[in-house]
């Protein structure tokens, strides 16, 4: 009872994160990074007293029962097989974090690698999407490694959209990118108060005789090094832990940047949020969040969006190391919107997979495009 008493506060711990903001108080936001774990642990005490005839399974139940919201945002049990509705416009919509597709996996010559650029290319190439938005995009000015002018011709996406926030020896532009079958009538971004180069960029889309508009955002990433990924890893192996000394040593240097994180992305949050509440059309928001689903960051955002993993089946996990996987992609939208067949790939080319959804859209006067 007294560990099963201390799951429960956990868990009730991480529900009580969700709701304060890491601007204020930080270490709050911590436990989310756990809580798959922590609902196991909870369901397994459930399973314990149960098998035990005991009526202390309650204790985690009602605790698991009250943030329900929570797990099925962590799992979706929906009928991904339903068939796509006769009515309206079929938008196939995709969000992907692509790591610069792979630019700096050089050769042994520093010759450019090829190699999951293409794979990524023959991805898109191969599922016939409407809109693409893409995180962590590259452009060569030099065209040395082709992507904003190739991409179009590739995916059938002839309008696009992309910013850049910095830049290598002014040949190489990062930034993100989104791509549409359909007509792009107006374009924006809102800038985020960082140094990392985040940004969210808006698009509006000319469906037929509606307009809809896009957001493609990545958020605050932790921005950790080589250095603090060995780290990381050894502490998951028995057999490699670090002494006392750069335990300490490491451990700080990561809540540091976690602290840093959280802090910075609950400010794009807030500027995101605005943003769409003022939006005279309907909302498709896509991006890397590099949150999870119990976090202040996805709360604030699903109090005005649907969260289109509702439609999926599984856990959708769409960052995986070696610790247990996450889930920081995602694919949101307003109201006016259906989801259908919500997708997590589990194309390797790149450290996320791609996350894919039918939205439908019930317009007045189009025909369908499915």
């Amino acid at each position: 009872m007294f560990f099963n008493s201390l799951a429960v506060l956990a868990l009730l711990f991480i529900y009580l994160g969700s709701h304060i903001n890491p601007e204020f108080f930080w270490p709050v936001a911590l436990p989310g990074l756990v809580y798959p774990i922590v609902l196991l642990i909870n369901l397994g005490f459930v399973l314990l007293w149960m098998i035990r005839g005991r009526l202390y399974f309650l204790l985690s139940l009602i605790a698991i029962i009250i943030g329900y919201g929570h797990v099925q945002s962590f799992i979706s049990f929906s009928n991904t097989s339903r068939p796509l509705p006769d009515t309206g416009t079929n938008l196939h919509v995709l969000s992907y974090n692509v790591r610069v597709f792979g630019l700096y996996n050089y050769g042994p010559q520093w010759e450019l690698n090829f190699t999951d650029r293409d794979n990524i290319y023959r991805f898109i190439g191969e599922e016939d999407f409407d809109i693409i938005c893409f995180q962590e995009f590259v452009h060569d000015k030099t065209g040395a490694f082709k992507t904003l002018d190739t991409i179009p011709r590739i995916a059938g996406t002839a309008y696009a959209h992309a910013e850049f926030t910095r830049s290598s020896r002014d040949i190489n532009f990062f930034g993100l990118a989104t791509f549409s079958r359909y007509p792009i009538i107006n374009k924006g971004l809102i800038k985020f108060p960082t140094r990392a180069g985040n940004l969210c960029i808006y698009t509006d889309i000319k469906v037929h005789e509606d307009t809809i508009r896009v957001y493609n955002v990545h958020f605050e990433s932790i921005g950790l090094s080589r250095e603090d990924y060995l780290f990381v890893e050894n502490m998951t192996n028995v057999e490699q832990l670090p002494d006392r000394e750069h335990f300490l040593e490491g451990s700080l240097r990561i809540l540091g940047y976690l602290h840093s994180a959280f802090a910075q992305r609950a400010v794009q949050v807030k500027l995101v949020a605005s943003h769409i509440d003022e939006s005279p059309y309907p909302v498709i928001l896509a991006g890397d969040f590099n949150d999870t689903p119990v976090s202040y960051a996805y709360r604030v955002l699903t109090r005005r969006l649907n969260d289109a993993f509702s439609s999926a089946k599984g856990t959708g996990v769409t960052y995986e190391w070696n610790l247990p996987g996450f889930r920081i992609d995602y694919i949101m939208h307003t109201h006016e919107f259906k989801p259908y067949n919500f997708s997590t790939g589990k194309q390797d080319y790149s450290d996320h997979y791609p996350v894919s959804v039918w939205l439908n859209l019930e317009n007045k006067n189009a025909v369908n495009t499915q």
